[in-house]
């Protein structure tokens, strides 16, 4: 097991922009990760007051009250209208998207740790290699191209200072045998610090951010769930921080010199750069896992634990919620999710963002039994839900009770027969159809695709469902600012 040298960092108040921020220390010896609460509590409490997490950058609301008057924001935002006009509402659907991740999925999420991050010096072996790899590639301008974002996107201001890629693959001293280097000597380390068995699930390559660069505070999506930032190399006229919101709710601001290296669980723990860069470049990699539902045990580091375990403890932290808040319903939902759904370990089973899983993976069904206690949880759920899983039996009991459910939307513009389609399942569209559905609905308030593009894009323009929604009227009309499907 290697062992990291955290920094002793002590508490650190700055001041950046008329702003209080809060730098944390923390202690990582002999693989055990410890906080200092008590050290930090006064001075979280102070700046929190000062320093809210919708004051620096929209996070969990739009850009409204305290905001409009944030010229930072307003010129970033329309910066990206501007730049991808005519489809300027795109940068708009992405930051809703962004700030709904925000708001919801933390909530949804397992915490591995106390606090949500902690701070330390990268291994020298993991800075030799990262460095090695720099300052062999970085020079030549043909080895850091310009990164391509998706139209639209919101998580950097990449119109006015767009950002480079140094892919791993493909140069001097890189390819697999880097990419696993990292990987291994990174998994050590976060596995030491959550106590969990951790799968590789994503590294870019170097991210090399350019003067004026700002990263949107934001979630990870999943599987990017415990990961870590090594600054490789900087040139900058000040500290460039990482913005993070912890479990405790509290802003936290931390900069990295470079060899040093933040861990943090990028699931749960909103994280961004909401303060325009200043300097020439500022470059880091990041390094994600997925935990593979194993625990990890003080006497023998790879001994596993039943994934059961971890779904236990999610039940019963989750149970607990719902005794807090008197909700007895809310108690039969997780029963339900427990017994019969499968999610990943990282997921509280019961919770939205189980929900939206569940969406997204149609071979996971809800339960086929129309028993009293599926009845009393049908309320809680809803139509979308049931007809994105293909319970065809639920959705019926749910829009026998609401008949509005059957047209009703959620906030992307999603309807029951949309899900449906994106999930490939043509009984519950046969019958969405017959109940009156339009089968050409476009999602994004009407700026986004019909039922037949989604159900091209997830299923392929040869699925059965394909067939059946073309003899039915169904039109492929993409999304603004894309393209038909190809066959």
């Amino acid at each position: 097991m290697r062992c990291a040298v955290l920094i002793a960092l002590g508490v650190a108040v700055v001041s950046a922009r008329n702003r209080r921020l809060t730098s944390l220390g923390s202690i990582f010896f002999e693989g055990m990760y410890t906080e200092k609460p008590q050290e930090v509590a006064s001075t979280v409490e102070s700046s929190s007051s000062r320093y809210g997490v919708d004051k620096s950058f929209p996070m969990h609301h739009p850009a409204r009250s305290g905001i409009e008057k944030n010229n930072l924001y307003n010129e970033f935002i329309d910066g990206c209208r501007e730049f991808y006009a005519p489809d300027g509402h795109l940068c708009d659907i992405t930051e809703e998207e962004r700030i709904e991740m925000n708001l919801n999925q933390p909530a949804g999420m397992v915490n591995y740790t106390e606090v949500g991050f902690a701070k330390i010096r990268a291994p020298d072996d993991l800075v030799e290699v990262l460095t090695r790899f720099w300052t062999t590639n970085y020079r030549s301008p043909k080895n850091i191209p310009i990164e391509t974002w998706a139209r639209g996107s919101t998580y950097t201001n990449h119109w006015s200072a767009p950002t480079k890629m140094l892919q791993m693959e493909a140069l001097r001293g890189g390819g697999e045998a880097l990419r696993t280097k990292v990987w291994d000597i990174s998994k050590d380390i976060l596995e030491s610090w959550t106590g969990v068995e951790l799968s590789p699930s994503s590294l870019y390559g170097v991210r090399v951010y350019t003067e004026g660069a700002v990263l949107a505070p934001h979630v990870d999506r999943n599987p990017l769930v415990i990961s870590a930032i090594v600054n490789v190399a900087q040139d900058v006229d000040e500290d460039w921080p990482l913005e993070v919101i912890a479990h405790d709710g509290n802003a936290h601001n931390l900069t990295l010199e470079p060899g040093e290296m933040i861990l943090y669980e990028s699931h749960s723990v909103i994280h961004g750069r909401p303060f325009p860069l200043r300097g020439r470049y500022y470059a880091n990699v990041f390094i994600h896992f997925e935990p593979l539902g194993h625990g990890l045990k003080k006497e023998q580091t790879h001994a596993k634990v039943d994934l059961s375990i971890l779904y236990q403890q999610a039940w019963e932290k989750q149970q607990s919620k719902c005794s807090q808040d008197n909700d007895d319903d809310c108690k039969l939902q997780i029963d339900l999710n427990m017994e019969e759904v499968k999610i990943p370990p990282y997921i509280l089973p019961g919770s939205e963002e189980g929900k939206r899983w569940l969406q997204a993976h149609s071979h996971a069904t809800l339960t086929k039994n129309t028993n009293e206690r599926a009845k009393k949880v049908t309320d809680k759920l809803d139509a979308n839900f049931a007809a994105s899983a293909g319970d065809l039996e639920l959705l019926k009991q749910i829009v026998k009770a609401d008949p509005k459910s059957l047209h009703r939307v959620d906030k992307n513009g999603w309807s029951p027969l949309t899900e449906a389609a994106r999930s490939g399942h043509q009984d519950v569209i046969e019958w969405l159809l017959q109940e009156g559905a339009n089968i050409n609905q476009r999602t994004h308030k009407g700026n986004g695709g019909s039922p037949l593009w989604w159900a091209k894009k997830f299923r392929g323009s040869k699925h059965k469902i394909v067939a059946y929604m073309e003899e039915h009227g169904a039109l492929e009309i993409p999304p603004k600012g894309h393209t038909r499907i190809k066959p």
